[in-house]
Formats: C-alpha cells, structure tokens, sequence
C-alpha cells in the first residue's frame, strides 16, 4: 500500500489543524497520505471545510465516510462524547482509526473499542500528538541513558482558562478539564515511569455545575517514594511547564510542555528542532504543524502490516485512562460514574 487514503470526520478547529499538518509538503505525512472526503453532521460546515483544503468528497453525515469504499482510514476529531460510537462506526466498517484524545470518556469504552479493533485486525490509536514530537523522542532516549540518575520526583501543570468552552464544561460533549488537558499530564508520567501503577494516588479538585471537573491537583507516588506532583486547570492559566528530576540533574520542558520544540537537557544544553514550515497563521493551536508527525507514524505503521505505533501503544493509553478515572473518582466527578 503506497498510500494511505483519509476520511475526516467533523469539520472544527482541530480538523483544521490535522488536515493542514497532513498536507505540508515540508512536513513528513504528505508523501504518503491523502484526504479524500470530509463528513459533518452539518453538510454546509463540511463542504466550506471540503473547499478550504481542496477534498473532493463531501458528507453530511458520519455514517457515510463509513461507507465510502475509498476511505481506509480515518481521523476523528469530533467531540470526546461522540468518540465511542463514532469509532465503533467505523471500526465495523473496516476502517483504520486514529482519533482524537481522549479516546473515550471511560476506561471500559476505550477498553472495548481496542479489544474490537484486534479482532478485525485493525489499527486504532488515540491520537496523543506529544509522543511523536521529536522531543518526547529525545526525553524517551535521555531517561533510556539515565542522564538523570533514576527519576524520583516530576512536577507538570497544565491550565488555561477556557472555562467557557462547551467540549470542557458539558457532560454530554465529554467535557472535564481530565480528558482535555489532564491526559497530557498523565501521559507524561507514562513515560517517565514506564507504565508503572501508582502505590498511591491522592487528588483534590474542582467541578462544573454538570459534575465534570474543572481541574485537580494530584500526587501520584511510586516505589522507592518517587512521586509525580500533577495540577490541571480548565478555570486558570498555569505555568504549563514539566520537570523531570534525578539525582544526577533534571530534564525541563517549556511551556507548553506537551508539544515543545526545544527542552532543556541535564548537561544544560538544549535539544530543539524545527516544525514543518507552515505559517504560524495555518493553524488554530499553538505547534499544531506538529500533528504531521503523528500522522505519519499511524501511516507507516498501517502501511507496514502494524496494528499499533510502538510510541504509543493501546496499553499505554488504558494506563491514562485507569489513572485519570482514579483521579475524578476521588474529586467526585461524574464522568468517572
């Protein structure tokens, strides 16, 4: 299979971006990738998005990219609420997935969804970007060499203060700053500590009126009195910086830490790099250019018979949703009913 042909379901700001991304000839997901068609629920928000980035297939419906016999894989950035059923769709219809984070809004969802992809030999993958940026590349080989000594203690924010976004404060969109901004977090402690379970975790935090939660502070603490000390925020603008400490010195990400272009190494370098040349103007969220990266690896795994990216795999994005149901249960939150 030279070439991997996408169906785009939904027709918002982070479509936009992934589709941008995709496109770059500069980038690394453009020689092998191609976007056919578009479906929304609403068909005029599909055909100005179809006109935009020049696709020549236009839907107004979710089910029909499911049946467009073109389509052999498909990104799905709709909200967090939809994901389920929306992946289930597609996945029945014999379509490879890579949709948006978080996967679903529980960890049994995802859980079954993944278990329904292996049976029908289908690739499926939360579309976690950060782990495709060359960065998380370098801090995944640095903590392989111990530049740090063992990591024994982590700290990472992540808050901004959009509160009044719908898909953050709805129950029925999937809202909760946890499955928008608190996966990064997460994520981040899944790489440091290897997917390892938590001795202990203690959270604190707040809700919305609907019962999902507008943000928490968490510490999370491992063997050998490691801890990961965690804040996330959907009310208020943090530092959204991370810092990964040893005995031998520490590894420090700017902000905004879940995709930066440069971090700090412990010899007190930098490692940075540059993203595809697009401009800044392209794209509704900060280094989105950087999608491109996790597009092209779903495309070279698929395209090699692989059913999952060894950067991030089904296990690891279980192991997020344990910790995240974890973390709302004991702030109350009813997403983690």
């Amino acid at each position: 299979m030279e070439r991997m042909y996408w169906g785009i379901v939904s027709a918002g700001k982070i479509c936009h971006d992934f589709v941008n991304a995709l496109n770059d000839p500069t980038g690394p997901a453009a020689a092998h990738n191609k976007v056919v068609a578009v479906g929304a629920r609403q068909l005029d928000r599909a055909k100005t998005f179809a006109e935009h980035h020049g696709i020549s297939t236009v839907y107004g419906s979710y089910q029909e990219v499911a049946d467009d016999e073109n389509i052999n894989i498909v990104y799905i950035g709709n909200t967090t609420g939809q994901h389920f059923e929306v992946c289930k769709m597609m996945l029945n219809a014999g379509k490879h997935v890579l949709c948006e984070k978080s996967l679903t809004t529980h960890y049994s969802a995802s859980k079954e969804l993944y278990d329904l992809a292996s049976s029908k030999s289908l690739f499926l993958m939360e579309a976690l970007w950060s782990n495709f940026f060359p960065t998380y590349m370098e801090i995944k080989n640095q903590l392989a060499l111990e530049t740090v000594g063992k990591v024994v203690h982590m700290e990472a924010s992540f808050g901004l203060a959009i509160s009044d976004v719908p898909r953050l404060n709805l129950r029925d969109l999937g809202g909760g700053a946890s499955l928008d901004l608190g996966v990064y977090l997460v994520n981040l402690v899944r790489l440091v500590f290897e997917r390892e379970e938590p001795i202990e975790i203690i959270a604190r935090g707040d809700l919305y009126p609907t019962g999902v939660d507008s943000g928490w502070d968490a510490i999370l603490v491992f063997s050998g009195n490691r801890r990961a000390v965690l804040k996330c925020s959907s009310k208020y603008k943090l530092s959204n910086t991370a810092r990964l400490a040893g005995m031998q010195g520490c590894i420090e990400l700017p902000d905004p830490f879940h995709c930066p272009t440069s971090i700090k190494l412990p010899n007190g370098d930098s490692y940075s790099f540059d993203l595809p040349d697009q401009p800044a103007n392209a794209y509704n969220f900060e280094n989105s250019a950087g999608l491109s990266y996790e597009c092209a690896a779903a495309s070279e795994a698929i395209r090699a018979g692989k059913l999952e990216c060894e950067e991030y795999t089904p296990a690891d994005s279980l192991y997020i949703a344990k910790i995240l149901e974890e973390i709302n249960k004991q702030i109350g939150s009813k997403m983690a009913d």
